[in-house]
C-alpha cells in the first residue's frame, strides 16, 4: 500500500512537469532580420505581401500573438494609436525627420518579460545588418541589438520571431542619424524659393 501511494506521488509530480513542459516553447527564443527585394521570396520560403508595413515612426512595438512570427502567426506593428499586422514580417523603413528621409542604422528590441540568458540573434538570407547582440535590460528583461549596417529609406526589410511565449511584445527602436546641417540648410532653402515663387505669381 505504501508503494502505491509513492508511485501515484512520482505520478503526479511527473504529470506536473511535463504540464510545464508544454507551456514552454521549444529551443531558445531568437529574433532574426532579412532583406527582402521587390519581386523576391520572403526568407523563409513565404510569399511576399503585395506591399509591406510602413514603419513611419523610430518608436514602435511589435506583437507576435503565438510567439513565432510570420511561421504561425503575423506580425502586428503599433506605431502610437496605428494598428497594423503584417502577414509576413516584412516592413518598409518610411521615417522621415523634419521632412528629411532617414536611413536606419540599428534596430533595438526590448523585452521587458523575457530571460536573456534563453534569448539568442540570427540573421535571414539579405539581412541589412551584420552584428547583433543581446543584452540584459536594466530593471530585467532582454533586450537585442542589430547593427553593423543600414536600411536606406523607402527599403524593405524582413523579421522573424521563434520560440517566445504568445502575446510577446518587443519595444523597437530605429535607430536613425539626426539630420545634419546641410540637409536643413537645404529645407531652408526649398522651402524660401517656393515663397518667393508664390510672390511672383501673386504680383
Amino acid at each position: 500500500m505504501r508503494s502505491r501511494v509513492i508511485l501515484f506521488g512520482l505520478f503526479v509530480v511527473f504529470c506536473s512537469m511535463v504540464g510545464k513542459a508544454d507551456q514552454i516553447p521549444a529551443g531558445d527564443p531568437i529574433i532574426k532580420t532579412g532583406g527582402r527585394g521587390t519581386g523576391a521570396l520572403h526568407p523563409l520560403g513565404l510569399e511576399p505581401a503585395l506591399v509591406p508595413t510602413i514603419i513611419i515612426t523610430p518608436n514602435f512595438i511589435i506583437t507576435s500573438p503565438t510567439g513565432n512570427s510570420p511561421g504561425t502567426s503575423s506580425c502586428v506593428l503599433m506605431q502610437g494609436i496605428l494598428k497594423n499586422s503584417s502577414p509576413d514580417c516584412s516592413f518598409e523603413n518610411g521615417i522621415s525627420n523634419n521632412g528629411v528621409p532617414t536611413t536606419i542604422t540599428s534596430l533595438i528590441f526590448d523585452a521587458p518579460t523575457i530571460n536573456p540568458s534563453t534569448v539568442k540573434c540570427g540573421f535571414l538570407t539579405g539581412s541589412p545588418f551584420a552584428s547583433c547582440d543581446v543584452d540584459p535590460l536594466t530593471g530585467g528583461g532582454t533586450q537585442v541589438t542589430f547593427s553593423d549596417g543600414s536600411i536606406p529609406f523607402h527599403t524593405d526589410f524582413t523579421l522573424d520571431f521563434e520560440g517566445f511565449p504568445p502575446n510577446t511584445s518587443f519595444g523597437t527602436t530605429a535607430a536613425v542619424p539626426e539630420p545634419g546641417t546641410f540637409e536643413l540648410l537645404l529645407i531652408g532653402g526649398l522651402a524660401a524659393a517656393f515663397a518667393w515663387i508664390r510672390m511672383r505669381t501673386k504680383g
